[in-house]
């Protein structure tokens, strides 16, 4: 053989071995790419500095898209898609269940509701969404040649998913995301109604009676942001008048959680406990004793269905959005657009069943603005959130700061309003806040919400249940 036929050899087997291992390196990337980066992309981020975004751990569903992936290899790809879409509904329930702090069953229930919503008002929902379908296309188009994922190393890939899964359990575990399977079931009920003393004096004496359930009201940790926002109720004219005491409680599941807790006492889903009502709830108990019960929240009634069950558990009369946006011409929220928290202190103090004559009233309020993704520039308070969160150091716990300010507002004026006669109001969140920013998660006590209760002056001081909740008078 002469030489230059053997270098011709020797170059078509270099050539040859470049090919292999460019085909190699492709199949590799596209398997690496569909099954582990492109599906857990918001999970890398999480783990840099890049932007400021929390998930739980996504250990379940990080294996289950390797999964489909090696399946992918030899299966046909009209099976794959369906494959991953599973799994992305899968991880979607399971995520949300656990950023909301619902029980998948719940988040599922809630789901039904999503009409009600305007997700795409919001410019946050409107980019995850984006995101999501984006890595979605980009896998599955990674995933659809099954001849180019062949030539890849398996073993080696579900070796790089298991470190990375580890890497993500590490780096994203927390209490702020252990909230949500189980939802307390198991746990016993403790209730800022019943820590606070104001379950026991509600009723007492025939005075009014105001409960005022605040979404999102977690536990600040910083004492001084505690008092920025609760600042309304230190003021001298309303001490006269008040004892104000404050604490927190632990809390388990979102929002009809918090008001099954506060109303009724249980942990049980809203839906299991209507079914076998027994006049066990605080409206149920004060209708019987001669009061009036009223219930106003912002948004539609059809929202869980409170249109049907509010007069279930002993309310006489429910006011919803469209009814009180007649009276204040006022719309505010984003996604959740209904009645302004801010203006309702003149409907809240004239809020009464129509035969209710001079019987005395507990009025229920559930707020909304504050409702997480919060829309900016709503609030009558201003803590000058600007891009960096202002005092708060985070821009949605900023705004929604603000929006808590306005309703502690709204409450001080129903302490002073004559046509409450002053009323025993308690104050408390329904959950923390579900921020996707691991920086306003932080600011807050996992599993815990805060209450503040307003005793009027004069009356006996009831023996308030105190266990691992701190009480305190406001200062």
């Amino acid at each position: 053989m002469d030489i230059s036929l053997a270098e011709r050899l020797g170059s078509a087997d270099r050539g040859d071995l470049l090919a292999r291992i460019a085909r190699f390196v492709r199949a590799n990337s596209r398997l690496i790419a569909g099954g582990l980066l492109f599906p857990n992309l918001l999970s890398l981020l999480t783990l840099t500095s890049l932007v400021d975004i929390g998930l739980p751990p996504r250990t379940e569903s990080i294996l289950f898209y390797a999964c489909v992936a090696l399946i992918a290899r030899p299966l046909r790809f009209v099976f794959v898609v369906p494959l991953f879409l599973a799994v992305l509904a899968f991880d979607l329930v399971r995520t949300l269940a656990l950023m909301f702090g619902m029980a998948p069953s719940e988040f599922l229930a809630a789901f039904e509701h999503a009409q009600r919503v305007d997700l795409f008002a919001s410019p946050l929902y409107v980019a995850l969404t984006a995101a999501i379908v984006a890595t979605t296309i980009a896998s599955l188009v990674c995933l659809s040649s099954r001849k180019a994922l062949v030539a890849a190393n398996a073993p080696a890939f579900f070796g790089l998913t298991l470190a990375f899964a580890a890497v993500d359990f590490a780096c994203n575990v927390s209490p702020h995301y252990h909230l949500g399977w189980m939802v307390g079931r198991s746990e016993q009920v403790q209730s800022a109604a019943e820590v606070s003393g104001f379950g026991a004096a509600a009723g007492e004496g025939r005075r009014d009676v105001v409960l005022v359930m605040v979404e999102s009201l977690g536990y600040l940790r910083d004492p001084a942001a505690r008092a920025r926002i609760a600042a309304p109720l230190r003021d001298p004219g309303l001490a006269k008048d008040y004892v104000v005491t404050s604490g927190q409680t632990t809390y388990f599941g979102s929002t009809t959680s918090g008001e099954m807790r506060e109303l009724c006492g249980t942990r049980m889903f809203y839906k299991d406990y209507v079914a076998q009502d027994a006049d066990r709830c605080l409206p149920d108990r004060l209708a019987q004793r001669g009061y009036a019960t009223v219930a106003v929240h912002g948004f539609v009634g059809g929202m869980f269905e409170r249109h049907q069950w509010y007069p279930t558990i002993g309310f006489d009369r429910s006011l919803f959005g469209a009814e009180l946006i007649k009276t204040t011409g006022r719309v505010c929220g984003d996604s959740f657009r209904g009645a302004c928290d801010a203006d309702l202190a003149p409907l809240l103090a004239a809020a009464q069943p129509a035969d209710a004559g001079n019987a005395p009233r507990f009025v229920y309020w559930l707020t909304l603005n504050s409702h997480v993704p919060v829309a900016p520039d709503q609030a009558r308070t201003n803590f000058a959130c600007g891009h960096d969160g202002g005092p708060f150091g985070q821009t949605d716990v900023c705004r929604m700061a603000e929006l808590w300010h306005d309703v502690f507002n709204v409450v001080a004026q129903l302490a002073r309003d004559p046509a409450l006669r002053r009323p025993e109001i308690l104050i408390v969140g329904d959950h923390a806040p579900p921020l996707w920013s691991k920086r306003g998660r932080a600011q807050f006590e996992p599993g815990q919400v805060a209450w503040y209760r307003l005793q009027p002056r004069g009356e006996p001081q009831p023996r308030m249940r105190i266990r691992e909740a701190g009480v305190g008078t406001l200062q």
